[in-house]
Parts: structure tokens; C-alpha cells; sequence
């Protein structure tokens, strides 16, 4: 009655027209008429039920989300949303730098050369000469070692180029390769592969040679698992080839992103692509071609190609995730540690099956019953 009296004449008469009743009327008329309509339409019984979903809806909200999520499960209430999930797990990840350009490890085991006097401490800052001689000596080792490898490569060639096209083909079949082109394409095929084979030899027997400890540490930092060593260096060996594998991946991607920029810009005119370049502050050039090849290679140099890169990989990821089964995209989010929950759609969801089936509880009343002591049964006997 109070809402209906604080309203003007002439929304009361607005509300008395769409109630189906016209003409003149005084205001408490009109406020009596409208208030015996909402009686006769359960209106006392509507507003009663409306305040107490209210304060159940306001019981709900206080409650934390783990309480809620007990009295969703007691409930029989679905308490998790795929869409929502999905999203988390996502930004997770994208936390994680699983969607950043993977970038093989640097080898922590190289030593770095520190230039010593002959008396075996580390050189000065003024004692430039016995600096300069240990640099000079450095330089030396290092071109010894690379005509090592060239003579060592060579000879690998020559022992190729020896063998016949039938044999080469038998040997990058059995290696896993396809074989094709002609037999100078074969010889560096299998050049090829075997440099990797001798490099995967020597990073292994390196990784042996370290001590466990040091080992383990490296597991650690890397996210794997310790175990025997053998395990550990197989484990480690395959992190990393998995990392150049997917560095491999990348550098596709990269070429696919800049051809599709490429034919983006050359539909562009000379005019319009100098623009682009000023507003990059690059060096617009002189002709349409030197303008896309600038353009490409800011691209390629200032994150925005990987950046796209990486938004393909999160898209490919979350369709990924979206095509799993709900209780395995659980599993997967609850790995993770990322809060899954959603207070706001548990309110809303225990009240709509509230509405259907009457409230439920948070199992404190059942607590508080069970530890009543149970009443003696009368006999009837004195």
C-alpha cells in the first residue's frame, strides 16, 4: 500500500488501465482498486515468498564457496561450469609460458674461461697484457676445434659420397627419413642426420658424466621427475628434444603468419604502406617492395608475429579443452590448483532447484540432530 500510495496520479492510473480498468477515478480509489486486485492474485502470498528466496539468496552469498559446493554435491546441483573452467586452465597456462616461443637451453655446463696470471689468480683489471694473451690463447683453441670439425665433417661427406644411391636410400629408410632428390641431396640428408646422432652421443655422455646431485637439481628446475640416472638423463634428453621439436614447430608457424602479412601489404598501395611505416617510425624506402619487406621484418622483430602466434596456440588450445569430456577438463583444472568455482552461478543454481524441490541444507542441521541424544521410548510401566 505504501508503494502504491508514494506513486503519482498518473501512473496509478497507468497501472488501474492495464489492470483492465478505466475512467475517472480519485487516487485512493484507484490505490484501493489495485490493492484488493493484487490480493485476490496471491499477491500477500507472492511477496512472502519472494522475501524469504531473498534471505535464502543472501544465506547463500554469505557462505564460502567450499561450504557451498558440499551443499551443491548434497544437493544433487552440477556446481561447475566447462566454459568457465576451460578459461581458467587457459590462463593458467598462459601464465605458465606454455603458449610463449619455446627457446632451447643454453648448455649450464659450459665453462666459461677466465683469464688467470701465471701466478694462478684471476687477472686484474689493469693487467691488460695477461688478459690479452688469455683471450689470444682462447681464440686459439677455438680455431682448432673448428678445423677439427670441418675435417671431421669432410670426412663424413667422403665416406657418404663413397657409398651408392641404393645405399644411401637403405640407409635414410632405415633412419626414418624420406628419400628424395638427387644423390648430392641424399649425401647431405644423411650428413645431416648423422651430425644430430653425434651430437645426441655427446650431450648424453655429458649428461652422464654429471654429478647426481647436479643432476637432479636439473630435473628439478625443468619440472621432471628424479629417479635412477640412466632415467634422469633419458628424461632430460627428451625435454630437450621435445623443446627443439617444438622450436621447429614455431619457426613453421612463422613463415605461415609472415606469407599471410606479406599478401595482406601487397594489397596495399605505395601510399598507404609508406604511411605505415612512418607511423612505425621505420624508414618508409623507395619503392612498394622495400616498404613490405620493412614491414615484415618489424613484425618479425618487435613480438607482434609471435604474439599472434601464441593467440593461435591459446584459441587451438581452449577448442582442444571444449571437445573433452567435462570430468577430464575437471581433472585437468583441478591439477592446475586454479580456483574453479564460481560462487555466483552455485547461489544461482541451488536456488533454482530450491524453487523446484525445497531448500536444502549445508549438513550443520544434520550434524546438530545427530548429536541430540535420542529420547527414551515410554514403556508405560511404573
Amino acid at each position: 500500500k505504501e508503494e502504491l500510495e508514494a506513486l503519482s496520479a498518473p501512473e496509478l492510473r497507468d497501472l488501474c488501465v492495464a489492470a483492465g480498468t478505466k475512467g475517472m477515478l480519485a487516487k485512493q480509489a484507484r490505490i484501493e482498486l489495485l490493492l484488493k486486485q493484487w490480493q485476490d492474485n496471491d499477491g500477500v502470498d507472492k511477496a512472502i515468498a519472494k522475501m524469504a528466496r531473498d534471505a535464502r539468496e543472501a544465506e547463500l552469498g554469505a557462505m564460502d564457496k567450499l561450504a557451498l559446493r558440499e551443499l551443491c554435491i548434497k544437493s544433487g546441483v552440477e556446481c561447475f561450469v566447462k566454459e568457465v573452467i576451460v578459461e581458467r586452465i587457459v590462463k593458467h597456462e598462459c601464465s605458465e609460458g606454455r603458449f610463449a616461443r619455446p627457446r632451447p637451453e643454453a648448455d649450464e655446463d659450459e665453462d666459461v674461461v677466465q683469464p688467470t696470471s701465471k701466478s694462478g689468480k684471476k687477472a686484474q683489471a689493469g693487467d691488460m697484457v695477461e688478459a690479452l694473451l688469455a683471450n689470444e690463447a682462447n681464440r686459439k683453441r677455438e680455431r682448432e676445434q673448428k678445423k677439427q670439425e670441418e675435417d671431421a665433417a669432410a670426412s663424413k661427406r667422403k665416406e657418404f659420397r663413397a657409398m651408392a644411391v641404393g645405399e644411401l636410400k637403405k640407409l635414410l629408410t632405415a633412419k626414418g627419413k624420406e628419400v628424395t632428390g638427387n644423390k648430392e641431396d641424399l649425401i647431405e640428408a644423411a650428413f645431416a642426420i648423422s651430425v644430430q646422432e653425434d651430437e645426441a652421443a655427446a650431450r648424453k655422455a655429458k649428461l652422464k658424466s654429471m654429478d647426481i646431485e647436479k643432476l637432479k637439481q636439473r630435473l628439478a628446475s625443468r619440472g621432471l621427475s628424479a629417479g635412477k640416472k640412466e632415467a634422469m638423463v633419458d628424461a632430460l634428453l627428451a625435454h630437450e628434444a621435445k623443446i627443439r621439436e617444438a622450436a621447429q614447430g614455431w619457426e613453421f608457424k612463422v613463415g605461415e603468419v609472415l606469407e599471410k602479412k606479406r599478401a595482406e601489404l601487397e594489397e596495399k598501395t605505395a601510399s598507404e604502406l609508406k604511411e605505415l611505416c612512418t607511423a612505425k617510425s621505420l624508414k618508409p624506402g623507395v619503392g612498394k617492395q622495400e616498404r613490405v619487406e620493412t614491414l615484415l621484418e618489424d613484425a618479425r622483430t618487435n613480438g607482434e608475429v609471435d604474439q599472434m602466434i601464441a593467440e593461435m596456440n591459446k584459441e587451438a588450445r581452449r577448442d582442444e579443452l571444449l571437445g573433452m569430456d567435462k570430468a577430464v577438463v575437471l581433472k585437468i583444472g583441478e591439477a592446475t590448483g586454479v580456483d574453479l568455482l564460481v560462487k555466483e552461478v552455485m547461489v544461482e543454481r541451488v536456488l533454482l532447484h530450491e524453487d523446484e524441490f525445497g531448500a536444502a541444507t549445508n549438513g550443520q542441521e544434520d550434524e546438530e540432530e545427530e548429536k541430540r541424544p535420542a529420547k527414551r521410548a515410554r514403556n508405560g510401566k511404573k
